[in-house]
C-alpha cells in the first residue's frame, strides 16, 4: 500500500504486537528503502483532498511514512532475528519496546504517530483473510485502509474503539476540600490509582457510557459531565474519550471483579497515579491545578 502524495522513499517503522522496533538506546528504528515493500502499511490518511494522502506532521517534523509487521521484515529478508534482539545488514542490537515506555519521553504528536502504526499493523494481521467467506484478501487498489475480500467484495476497515475516561470530582462534605475519585484496579499491581473508564457499548452515547461505567464499578450518580480531551490507545485499537465530572449522589460500592479499592481523595494528598502521557494523567492533572 504505498503513500499517495509527495513521499517518494518509505521511512519505514517496524511494528510487533503493541511495540515498535528500537536501536540499543530505546529510540525508534527507521528502516529506509527507497522502494516501498508490499507488506509496508502507509501511515496517512488517503482520501482527504483530491487522493493526496496527509501525514500527522509534515514529513520534516515526523519524518515516517509507512508500518511494517516484524514478521513481514524478516520474510523479506530487511531484519534478522537473533534470540531475543534483532539485527539489519548494517544496524545490531535492535529491540522491541512498547508503547508504554515511549509515554514519557514522546510528545503528543510522535505518541499518536506510533498508535497510528501499532493499530495499523493490528488491522493489516487481523484481515489476512475474509470475515465473511474466509478468502484471502487483498489491499484497496486506491491505496485506502481497506481490507477487500476479491470473492464476495466485502471491505474491512479499521476500527476504532471508543472507551471513556472520567474524573469525578466533589467538595468534601465535612472539611470542604476539592477531592478526586480514584480506584485501584487488579491489573494495577504497583498500587497505582487511576480514574473509571470503560468501553463504550454498542446503541450509547458518550455520556450514557460515562454515566453507565460510573454506577456500574462504583455506585454513585454523576452530573454536569464535561468533554476534556481524547487520546488514541494501541490496546489493541482504542479511543479513550476523556470526561470531568461532579459527584451527585450515592454511596462507594465498588465491582468486585474490577476493582480492589476506590475512594474520594483530597487534591493534596492523592496516591500513586497513572504516568504522564496518559489521559488519566493528563485528567487528574487538570483537576488538581484547577
Amino acid at each position: 500500500m504505498a503513500c499517495q502524495g509527495v513521499i517518494m522513499t518509505a521511512n519505514i517503522w517496524i511494528v510487533q504486537g503493541d511495540g515498535i522496533l528500537c536501536t540499543s538506546d530505546g529510540l525508534p528504528f527507521v528502516l529506509k528503502l527507497s522502494n516501498v515493500p508490499t507488506k509496508a502499511i502507509h501511515l496517512g490518511f488517503a482520501e482527504t483532498h483530491n487522493k493526496q494522502s496527509l501525514l500527522l506532521c509534515s514529513p520534516n517534523q515526523l519524518p515516517i511514512s509507512h508500518a511494517m509487521d516484524i514478521n513481514d521484515a524478516i520474510k523479506l529478508g530487511l531484519i534478522f532475528a537473533y534470540g531475543d534482539g534483532y539485527d539489519t545488514k548494517t544496524v545490531r542490537n535492535l529491540k522491541i519496546v512498547s508503547f508504554r515506555e515511549f509515554l514519557t519521553v514522546m510528545d503528543n504528536k510522535m505518541l499518536n504517530l506510533m498508535a497510528r502504526a501499532i493499530m495499523l499493523i493490528g488491522w493489516h494481521n487481523d484481515h489476512q483473510f475474509c470475515s465473511r467467506c474466509g478468502a484471502k484478501t487483498t489491499h484497496h487498489p486506491q491505496g485506502e485502509h481497506a481490507k477487500i475480500c476479491p470473492k464476495c467484495r466485502h471491505h474491512a476497515y479499521p476500527r476504532v474503539q471508543p472507551c471513556i475516561i472520567v474524573a469525578i470530582t466533589r467538595i468534601h462534605p465535612k472539611t470542604h476540600k476539592q477531592q478526586i475519585l480514584l480506584a485501584r484496579h487488579h491489573h494495577h499491581k504497583s498500587g497505582i490509582y487511576g480514574l473509571i473508564a470503560g468501553f463504550v457499548e454498542v446503541g450509547e452515547t458518550l455520556s450514557m457510557a460515562v454515566h453507565r461505567e460510573v454506577y456500574e464499578e462504583v455506585g454513585l450518580l454523576i452530573d454536569d459531565i464535561r468533554y476534556f480531551d481524547s487520546q488514541p490507545w494501541p490496546h489493541p485499537s482504542n479511543l479513550m474519550v476523556g470526561f470531568i465530572a461532579n459527584y451527585k449522589e450515592g454511596q462507594i460500592n465498588i465491582q468486585r471483579n474490577e476493582l480492589v479499592d476506590a475512594q474520594f481523595f483530597d487534591i493534596d494528598q492523592l496516591p500513586p497515579i497513572p504516568n504522564q502521557g496518559t489521559i488519566a494523567c493528563s485528567l487528574i492533572q487538570a483537576v488538581v491545578t484547577a
